[in-house]
């Protein structure tokens, strides 16, 4: 995922797993510079065969159009591969209002994200 010289410190992503699940956590701020961090690990995790990924958002503070971008991306690679993932997390409200006014809080946070 890059050098660690050039890692934003505003974001923070940790990778792990529990009952079967590939638990992607985010912290911080997404947004355009730091996003494409958040799209390397989802592109590694689904790379590696994941059938099921849960991108954990409780601690993101603020996020942007372009990390909705990239995690429509990742939700549509998981698709292809007959693999689900979805947005977890109790949202912080700006996060929350993002989801809503773009219309994406059904089709990211659904159980059944096929």
């Amino acid at each position: 995922m890059g050098q660690e010289d050039d890692v934003d410190p505003r974001m923070e992503m940790s990778i792990g797993g529990a009952s079967g699940r590939t638990i992607v956590r985010v912290a911080g701020e997404v947004d355009y510079l730091t996003s494409p961090r958040l799209a390397d690990g989802l592109e590694a995790v689904l790379a590696g065969g994941a059938g099921w990924v849960e991108v954990e958002f409780t601690e993101v503070s603020f996020c942007d159009c372009a990390a909705l971008g990239i995690l429509m991306q990742a939700r549509q690679k998981a698709q292809a591969a007959g693999a689900r993932l979805r947005l977890r997390g109790s949202f912080q409200p700006s996060v929350s209002r993002l989801l809503a006014v773009m219309e994406l809080t059904s089709v990211l946070t659904a159980t059944n994200s096929r």
